[in-house]
């Protein structure tokens, strides 16, 4: 097969794997070198850019797939959405599951499918990072100048007319330095951000679950989102809890047409879709994108009204900018909330696994000599070891269980397993469960101040009553956690001398009567405390006063079950009627029973985030773009022009599945708010770029200046043979360019855009409107033969590879383009910013490839450096 010349890219690594993978569901990681995809077996797989694969998620059951896969910007996390409606989050530094089984949106009948997630961040104070961006040139003073100042002169008005390098790429990044960033706000909110949990002790892992005999049979035991300790610290301690100026949004979109975004990770599900008056059949979102600088989301729909239309429909979320730099604080700890409740109630269930553990175990060793004692009426097993204890007689029944069934193998299992589960028990109730209480009384504290300060009408619209009663049941879940730590402290001495004891009647009854092993041991004092022990025999070993703290709610009566929650007197008065013997309320000492009601109390309270937060979305219009069938190739990219500082651009590129030998480009140039589309749309036009004979394979925005093309030509010497290659195209335009509509024209740097007049906006909006005619297009004829598509080629495959689809992303300095081949097992990362050196260049003298230097010729051959990277 013939291998084709050209221009080729610094290739930096190469994988054939053995399962197809599904072309939709594969991605980069942004900011680290990690490649996720989805093969045919639905499974999901992370792999290092050299191939070695790094972690992944199983399938879920044989009846779901894999609907949709999404990197946080910052790359810190993956969002996995299944074809049950769920969603599973992974972190890209643990590989573990930090947010399992996410509730589905309830929009009605029949589950709904998530088709498409957005994860983006969206700054509040949007001007004070502007003023932190930009090259270090001169403001006003003319593109591509650079002017000195002298730092010596009298006065410092001049050193206010310069920035430095810091570029939005610096926010973004996985572990942005917040202080080199400079945002800090002002006194009095950096006063009103302080937060002192910053000086409190990290929470600690929870343990795993005890190790059982039976756990061979059983499927692996989850450990949960707080296994290690790297998960809790990106759960509950996390860096972007500290930026005050942005707010991490979570967006997914079901098959339906609704959305449903959230301030990640609260994950409140809030349902917003178009308006019921448009009277669309059925709508579905295909793509997203955002840009931090703006609080409109903007989605690509396909609707179907009298036909089916292509629109682009933007997502404003007004809460952003309304409620300022407090909507940080209220998302950052409503989200932690919610993870300390999650943390929490896993505490709660070890803590009752761990206790059930210790007394499973001496359960069975005394079932069955209790079961010999009752047939031959020698009474129970409590009876016998505390006539044991106080006369040293010991029966022929107990003597046979004492030597030969429990014996010494019995007794080691006996007292590592309850030692071991009161030790672990211990440490959950010392330094998980009262610790993460604390931190719940801190974080509802810190909204009810909010709730105070501001009007009812605010965010938060129930009485401040409603913290105060979260605070009362939190108050109750410490003191019943204190006094379980005492009496799991008092139970863990008593058995302790009660296992020393029983230790020394086992080798006691092992002896023959009148032997002198016996009569040495006679003699000798156990050293145990024999008041502890018949405290233990008495109550601990059969009855222990762990048991009302540690019931489950399941077990209480169902009138207790509804009982509204007890007030801390009575919390008292239980804990005080136990201790007596006395009937007491059961509800009030359940931790299980109390939580819950804490945990009720909270989703009201983030029920109504979430009203608040639907009540500012609006998502009421849209702007018809193409009709027809969907196409299969599309991509958009929102991008900021420093040159029109008050609007941002939205930029989508589409295939026609009628004529893929075309690439449309749609710009539109909007408010960064977008309220009404046709009054808020500043410019709209659009630009069709014909690459016939070639085939148009995939399109993708590699940043905000390059489009990446992925051609397929026909060899016009071998009708069997083509050659694929990969065209980066400038697409945003520059402020000087006013170019007029002529059909065809020319490719021309960058690609030109003629808008319409603004009046006719109104007449594409939906949901009646139709796309704009031929005639206002403009169309650019770029044939593969031409010099100006010469040009602009970056990589060439050869005659064996076949590709298929792209998959770009990172950011300035480090991008890449994964290229996936034709049998979708197959794919190649090429380095789109790698700069090689001219051919005979040695040392310093290097030139490396510029902009300008690419403009020249791409069959010239000092300029083109072929670059493998072996055993990559």
């Amino acid at each position: 097969m013939e291998t084709f010349s050209g221009p080729k890219l610094l290739q930096q690594a190469e994988k054939i794997l053995l399962h197809p993978i599904h072309p939709h569901l594969i991605s980069c990681c942004p900011t680290m070198d990690l490649i996720a995809l989805v093969t045919d077996e639905e499974n999901l797989d992370v792999y290092r850019i050299n191939g070695q694969r790094a972690f992944g998620l199983k399938r879920k059951s044989s009846d779901t797939t894999v609907d949709s896969i999404c990197w946080e910007y910052n790359g810190q996390a993956i969002a996995v959405a299944w074809s049950d409606g769920y969603t599973d989050i992974l972190s890209a530094e643990t590989g573990k599951v930090i947010h399992k089984d996410i509730v589905p949106p309830n929009i009605g009948a029949g589950a709904p499918r998530i088709s498409r997630i957005g994860w983006g961040l969206n700054f509040i104070d949007v001007e004070a990072v502007k003023r932190r961006t930009g090259s270090r040139k001169q403001k006003f003073a003319a593109p591509d100048t650079t002017t000195k100042v002298d730092f010596t002169s009298a006065t410092t008005e001049e050193w206010d007319a310069f920035k430095d390098d810091t570029s939005l790429e610096d926010f973004l990044q996985r572990q942005p330095d917040l202080q080199t960033l400079d945002i800090a706000p002002d006194l009095p909110d950096q006063l009103a951000m302080m937060d002192v949990e910053t000086l409190l002790p990290k929470l600690p892992a929870i343990p795993m679950p005890p190790v059982t005999p039976f756990m061979r049979m059983q499927p692996q035991t989850d450990p949960g989102a707080f296994g290690s300790q790297a998960q809790v610290d990106s759960l509950l301690h996390s860096h972007h809890l500290k930026d005050h100026n942005a707010v991490d949004m979570f967006i997914r979109c079901t098959d339906k047409g609704t959305v449903h975004p959230s301030i990640y990770d609260s994950l409140e599900t809030v349902n917003v879709r178009l308006p019921q008056a448009m009277s669309l059949k059925n709508s579905r979102p295909l793509a997203h994108t955002s840009h931090p600088y703006s609080p409109s989301h903007a989605l690509l729909m396909e609707v179907e009204s009298a036909s089916t239309k292509l629109a682009f429909v933007p997502l404003t979320l007004r809460f952003i900018p309304s409620a300022g730099i407090y909507l940080h604080l209220i998302s950052s700890k409503t989200a932690q909330l919610q993870n300390l409740l999650l943390y929490v109630q896993q505490c709660l269930q070890r803590i009752r696994t761990f206790w059930k553990h210790a007394q499973d175990l001496p359960n069975k060793f005394m079932r069955n000599i209790s079961e010999t004692l009752e047939e031959k009426g020698q009474g129970g097993l409590v009876d016998n070891l505390y006539q044991l204890a106080c006369t040293g007689f010991c029966t022929s029944v107990l003597r046979e269980w004492l030597v030969d069934e429990l014996a010494e193998a019995g007794h080691k299992r006996w007292d590592h397993t309850v030692s071991s589960s009161y030790t672990t028990l211990l440490q959950l109730l010392h330094e998980n469960l009262l610790p993460a209480v604390d931190r719940c009384s801190i974080v509802i504290s810190r909204l009810r101040s909010l709730a105070q300060y501001h009007d009812q009408c605010w965010i938060f619209s129930a009485p401040v009553t409603d913290f105060t009663a979260l605070l009362t049941i939190l108050q109750n879940i410490r003191l019943l956690g204190h006094t379980t730590l005492l009496y799991a402290g008092d139970e863990k001495r008593q058995f302790a001398s009660f296992s020393k004891w029983l230790r020394y009647e086992i080798d006691f009854e092992a002896t023959e009567p009148g032997s002198q092993s016996r009569e040495e041991m006679e003699g000798k004092d156990p050293g145990v405390d024999i008041g502890m022990v018949l405290g233990y025999v008495q109550y601990g070993l059969t009855n222990s006063d762990l048991a009302p703290y540690l019931a489950a709610d399941s077990q209480l009566p169902s009138e207790q079950r509804v009982a509204p929650p007890a007030s801390y007197d009575e919390t008292r008065k239980a804990i005080d009627l136990l201790k007596e013997g006395a009937s007491y309320k059961e509800e009030a000492l359940s931790l299980e029973h109390v939580f819950l009601h804490l945990n009720a109390g909270c989703t009201k309270l983030f029920h109504q985030i979430s009203q608040w937060q639907e009540g500012n979305i609006n998502m009421s219009s849209g702007l018809v773009l193409a009709e027809g069938s969907t196409p299969d190739v599309v991509d958009m990219r929102m991008v900021f022009e420093p040159a029109q500082t008050d609007y941002i651009s939205t930029y989508i590129a589409l295939v026609p599945p009628t004529e893929i030998s075309k690439v449309t480009m749609h710009r539109l140039t909007h408010t960064p708010t977008i309220g009404a589309i046709h009054k808020d749309l500043e410019a709209y036009a659009v630009t069709t770029i014909h690459f016939a004979p070639a085939i148009v394979l995939d399109v993708k925005f590699a940043d905000d200046k390059s489009l990446l093309v992925l051609l397929e030509t026909p060899d016009p010497s071998n009708s069997k043979e083509s050659m694929h290659s990969l065209v980066s195209l400038p697409y945003t335009p520059s402020p000087s360019s006013s170019p007029q509509i002529s059909q065809p024209a020319t490719m021309q740097h960058p690609i030109p855009y003629v808008p319409i007049s603004p009046t006719s906006h109104a007449s594409l909006a939906l949901p009646s409107g139709v796309p704009l005619p031929p005639s206002a297009r403009q169309t650019l004829a770029c044939p593969p033969t031409s010099e100006v598509l010469k040009k602009y080629t970056k990589h060439v495959f050869e005659g064996r590879f076949a590709p298929l689809r792209l998959v770009v992303n990172g950011r300035k300095g480090r991008r890449v383009v994964l290229v996936l081949g034709s049998d979708r097992k197959h794919y190649r990362v090429l380095d789109l910013d790698f700069k090689g050196k001219k051919e005979g260049d040695e040392g310093d003298g290097g030139v490396e490839r510029r902009e300008e230097e690419e403009s020249s010729s791409s069959d010239d051959d000092d300029m083109d450096v072929d670059v493998e990277m072996l055993g990559a």
